[in-house]
C-alpha cells in the first residue's frame, strides 16, 4: 500500500472517497473529523448523513474543494486522476487501498498518527491483530481448497495482490497459485476443473432469501450478489467436487469485499466454516 507525505500537522477535517476507510474513521473514533464521504459510503449508517461528494467511481472535484478538507482519502487506482488534480489545488491526500490485511492496520495507524490520536486508536488496532494472531495459532492441518468465484464472464478470482486472497489464506483456505501477480485475476475452466475446489463461495443469495439493494451506478441485470447457487452452477460444474458435496456457499459483500475493521470478522467467520469440513 503507497501513501502520499502528509504535512505535520493535526488533520482535522477528512472526507473519504473510499467505503472502508470511512468504516476504519468511525471504528476509530475519528468520524467528528469526516465532513464528506461519497454515495457509497453506507457502512455505518450514521456515515449516510455526512455530505455526499458523488460516487466512489467519480467523486466530484468541486464538491471536494467546496468543504475545504485538510487531507482526502483515495483509491490510489481508481482515482489517480483525481489525485493529481487534488494535488495541484494543494490538498492532502492519503492513498487508502490495503492489498493484505498488514496494510490495513498500517492504514489505521497511519490515521491514527496525523489524526495525533495514536494512545486511543493503538489499542483498537491491538485488539484485530490479536483476533487475527489467533485464528493462526489455531490453523488447520489440512486447509480445503477453496475457490472464489468473483464473475462467471469472464471467470475471475483474487490473486496474491489482493487483500481478499490474504484474508482467505489466514481464514485456512488452500487457493489456487497464480504466475500472475494482479490482485484479480481471470481463470479458464480447465483450470478450476486441474484445482477442484472442495468450496466454492461466490457473493450472492440463498434460495428464497430477500436480496439486497443493487450497488449505486451497477447496470447488470442480474448482479452476481442477486444470484443463487442454481443461477451460477451449471451442467459444467457437476464433476467439481465442490458441487458434488455440496459445499457452495453464497457470502455477502460484507463478509469479504471491503478491507475494513469488518473484514475480520469475516475472517473469523470464514476459519469456522472451513475448520467443519476437516
Amino acid at each position: 500500500m503507497s501513501t502520499y507525505d502528509i504535512r505535520p500537522k493535526i488533520i482535522q477535517r477528512i472526507i473519504s472517497l473510499v467505503p472502508s476507510a470511512t468504516e476504519m474513521l468511525y471504528f476509530l473514533g475519528l468520524e467528528a473529523r469526516l465532513i464528506g464521504v461519497t454515495e457509497h459510503c453506507d457502512y455505518p449508517e450514521e456515515a449516510k448523513a455526512k455530505d455526499k461528494v458523488g460516487p466512489f467511481g467519480d467523486p466530484q472535484l468541486s464538491k471536494i474543494l467546496s468543504l475545504q478538507p485538510d487531507l482526502v482519502l483515495v483509491d490510489g487506482a481508481l482515482h489517480r486522476k483525481l489525485i493529481e488534480e487534488l494535488q495541484n489545488n494543494n490538498l492532502e491526500v492519503l492513498v487508502a487501498t490495503p492489498i493484505n490485511i498488514e496494510d490495513i492496520f498500517i492504514l489505521m495507524s497511519k490515521l491514527g498518527d496525523i489524526s495525533k490520536t495514536e494512545t486511543t486508536v493503538q489499542p483498537l488496532i491491538s485488539l484485530l491483530k490479536e483476533r487475527i494472531d489467533q485464528l493462526s495459532q489455531h490453523a488447520n492441518l489440512r486447509s480445503p481448497r477453496v475457490f472464489r468465484l468473483m464473475s462467471t464472464v469472464p471467470l475471475i478470482t483474487p490473486g496474491p495482490s489482493s487483500f481478499q486472497y490474504d484474508a482467505l489464506r489466514i481464514a485456512g483456505a488452500q487457493l489456487m497459485d497464480f504466475q500472475s501477480n494482479d490482485p484479480y485475476v481471470k481463470v479458464t475452466w480447465n483450470q478450476i476443473k486441474e484445482f477442484d475446489p472442495e468450496v466454492i463461495l461466490f457473493c450472492g443469495v440463498e434460495k428464497g432469501q430477500p436480496l439486497p439493494l443493487k450497488c449505486k451506478g451497477c447496470m447488470a441485470t442480474n448482479p452476481i450478489c442477486h444470484r443463487t447457487v442454481d443461477d451460477i452452477m451449471t451442467e459444467e460444474w457437476k464433476p467439481i467436487t465442490a458441487v458434488r458435496e455440496n459445499k457452495l456457499y453464497p457470502i455477502s459483500c460484507d463478509t469479504i469485499c471491503r478491507p475494513g475493521p469488518r473484514l475480520i470478522d469475516g475472517i473469523e467467520k470464514l476459519h469456522k466454516l472451513f475448520q467443519t469440513m476437516i
